[in-house]
């Protein structure tokens, strides 16, 4: 059986949903299924041995990095007939994520929806004004054939979850990364298509010194290390994990902050590190190889995570299986992620995340414990059991599929 995936994101650009669809391309040939994905030229971008690039023409967005594919016509669906897929897995809402849902519709395909991305709140983290998401919606709407609302929506919120309805009511399955993303969002399916499948992460060895070098490289000595990975933006809570970081240096002067991820607004970042207690004391790699990733983990001492907009934060995962104890303060993604509440959870303010800091670093036996307890949850996500589980909703969106006709719309 063949799967073509569509992403809107891809290497070189490094993200949990490039992360989730690339372990699950690896990890699927044993259960049957192979893979092809379509995505927009990201430059120097290039497929795997068990993930097939094709690459669709593309321009920058000019938002995080992200690269938009061409909007999608019937010679792209042409293309996606091409590989002769038995299933579309779509991941990510954008041109290339549209086509999926177009392909899917012309050709009577089994269409899969994962809903990673938290659209509500990345559409307020980015600004994205209101204009600008009603005429995305109503295109969307026009190449899909979806109806017209009955009145004009005015909220911003209504919007997207209007968008969230086009771009779901064909689907033969949606699966989410975890609960947290049900408590946040109603998503308009059929609760019998709905699958929670948290994307499985395996733990990366570390060659021996390579945590020495890393801490050399960036000049950090024997200090304690607080890390953060994933993308240095807004959206993120950097600007939370550095006030909570300047306050934690009056306890722990010598700490040391590395944030290790791509950062996409150089001036706002700067602003942010020129307040008092962070001179010299941060750190930002940019983004990194997996293998230099490994070694910040292995090289840190605590792992602090400060986002409100996650739906399953795959970086909490891969520092509990290298052995860190983890700082969240989002206590529903805590509750109900991959880590099954092991994280040490504090609120969303800088007191406290100053607090669960310094507590992880004064107090070695209780950043043990919290380590301990969150990397046996990790160990219970693996690659394996992910694809395993996957396929379970491959075969189900087929059934589901079986007697239906494929749309011919124009």
């Amino acid at each position: 059986m063949h799967v073509v995936h569509f992403s809107d994101t891809y290497l070189p650009r490094r993200d949990g949903i490039v992360t989730s669809l690339r372990t699950l391309a690896r990890a699927l040939p044993p259960h049957g299924y192979t893979s092809t994905l379509f995505a927009p030229r990201y430059p120097g971008s290039a497929g795997d041995r068990d993930l097939e690039l094709r690459p669709l023409a593309s321009l920058p967005s000019g938002v995080a990095g992200l690269r938009l594919a061409a909007w999608p016509r019937s010679r792209h669906v042409d293309a996606v007939a091409a590989v002769d897929p038995d299933v579309v897995h779509v991941h990510t809402p954008g041109p290339a994520g549209l086509l999926g849902i177009l392909a899917a519709q012309r050709l009577g395909l089994p269409l899969v929806l994962t809903y990673h991305t938290d659209l509500h709140s990345y559409a307020n983290a980015y600004r994205i004004p209101t204009r600008v998401l009603r005429a995305g919606v109503a295109a969307y709407r026009r190449r899909l054939g979806s109806p017209r609302p009955e009145k004009r929506i005015q909220r911003r919120h209504d919007l997207l979850d209007h968008g969230n309805a086009v771009l779901l009511d064909r689907a033969d399955a949606l699966v989410v990364p975890t609960r947290a993303v049900l408590r946040r969002v109603e998503l308009p399916v059929d609760p019998g298509v709905l699958s929670v499948i948290p994307t499985g992460v395996a733990h990366r060895a570390v060659p021996v010194g390579a945590a020495a070098e890393f801490r050399a490289r960036c000049g950090l000595g024997t200090d304690p290390v607080v890390l953060f990975v994933g993308r240095v933006n807004r959206e993120k809570g950097i600007g939370l994990l550095l006030g909570a970081f300047a306050q934690l240096r009056e306890a722990i002067p010598a700490a040391r902050l590395v944030l290790a991820g791509a950062v996409y607004d150089q001036g706002w970042l700067r602003a942010l590190l020129a307040a008092p207690g962070l001179e010299g004391r941060v750190v930002c790699t940019g983004e990194l190889p997996g293998s230099d990733v490994a070694a910040a983990y292995a090289a840190a001492d605590v792992f602090a995570f400060p986002s409100l907009t996650d739906t399953q934060g795959l970086v909490l995962q891969e520092a509990a299986l290298a052995g860190l104890a983890p700082l969240v303060v989002d206590a529903e993604l805590n509750d109900v992620g991959a880590l099954a509440g092991s994280a040490h959870c504090v609120s969303p303010t800088v007191n406290a995340v100053a607090g669960g800091l310094e507590r992880l670093l004064a107090d070695p036996a209780f950043a043990r414990g919290v380590a301990l307890r969150a990397r046996t949850s990790a160990l219970a996500h693996t690659p394996d059991r992910y694809a395993a589980a996957m396929a379970g909703v491959y075969e189900r969106a087929i059934a589901r599929r079986l007697g239906r006709a494929p749309s011919l719309a124009a």
